[in-house]
């Protein structure tokens, strides 16, 4: 047999992490060597993409040998990470421009536009407590940051409402009619759900909790990355939506066959999206519009094939 091709594999098994060497590494050598043919001078191409592609699933920590249930918990646990941060970044925002544009420039214009402020200083905690496994403070921590939010959302309208001073009023409903008109503009906003969704996606986690790998800090970084890359306020401005949205699905799309969490967990971000279509098409208040049915089913499409191949993914990573 080639001493050529038992260096050319040595080389490649160096792309996996040491610990991984030690424990696995004769061991692959040696079948490697007993697949080769002889007189064989370097490895096929495939078998050289499939241990490429075998070190970077050992170096990232990826889904393969866990057992099914297991690396669907751990694709929960990263996509609540996920809507906590994306929750963050739509209030942080706004906030920006609470502090620097309001309280430090003309002034505060109504005391509910603190809450954006208040969204954030929940929210950011309740990421690196989620991050760090302690779920039940992460969970009432989101629900103060949700309860912020709507209060900073609402707080306009109310206050036009109680300060009307015109001969008629503003609308002929009582307070309950009026209560519900708010909550449905609010369930017709993509804005309002991420926090729900996190909160929704952590409650098994109180019961079940997944290891937590890697350092907790690094998650705040997807509060600003998330302003950036997923729909916020600075859509308007940057104009790269949905296109930036796409991009970052058809990336976990990509990464789902290094780990085939990467893709179940990213399939929960296009679903504020999905959730505003079904409102402004079928929400009593809404009716009569023109919301484009492709705007609520694009995204419904794209949550089912992430989904989906992550599915498929999950269970042949497991037997690996």
């Amino acid at each position: 047999m080639s001493t050529e091709i038992e260096r050319r594999y040595e080389r490649l098994l160096w792309l996996y992490p040491k610990a991984y060497r030690h424990h696995r590494g004769a061991e692959m050598l040696g079948t490697l060597m007993d697949a080769a043919e002889n007189g064989q001078g370097r490895p096929p191409r495939r078998e050289i993409a499939a241990l490429m592609l075998g070190a970077l699933r050992a170096r990232v920590g990826s889904a393969a040998g866990l057992p099914v249930g297991q690396a669907w918990l751990s694709a929960v646990r990263v996509a609540a990470l996920l809507l906590l941060a994306y929750g963050a970044a739509l209030s942080a925002a706004r906030a920006g421009r609470v502090v620097f544009s309001d309280l430090l420039g003309d002034g505060l214009r109504l005391a509910s536009e603190l809450g954006f402020v208040g969204a954030t200083v929940a929210a950011v905690p309740a990421l690196f407590l989620a991050a760090r496994g302690r779920y039940g403070w992460a969970t009432a921590l989101a629900g103060v940051a949700f309860t912020c939010e709507q209060w900073a959302q609402i707080g306009p309208h109310l206050h036009w409402f109680i300060t009307w001073d015109g001969q008629e009023p503003p609308l002929t409903e009582g307070w309950a009619q009026i209560s519900w008109h708010l909550l449905e503009g609010r369930l017709a906003d993509y804005k309002f759900w991420p926090l729900p969704l996190a909160v929704l996606l952590m409650l098994p986690l109180l019961r079940r909790r997944p290891a937590v790998p890697g350092t907790p800090l690094w998650w705040l970084l997807a509060v600003p990355l998330s302003v950036f890359v997923l729909p916020t306020d600075f859509d308007a401005s940057l104009g790269w939506q949905p296109f930036a949205l796409t991009a970052v699905c058809l990336g976990a799309l990509v990464w789902s066959f290094v780990d085939a969490r990467a893709g179940l967990a990213v399939a929960v971000l296009p679903l504020p999206l999905f959730l505003q279509g079904l409102g402004h098409r079928y929400l009593p208040s809404h009716q009569g519009n023109d919301y484009s049915v492709f705007w609520i089913m694009a995204p419904a499409v794209v949550t089912a094939v992430l989904i989906a191949a992550g599915a498929v993914l999950v269970r042949r990573q497991a037997r690996l």
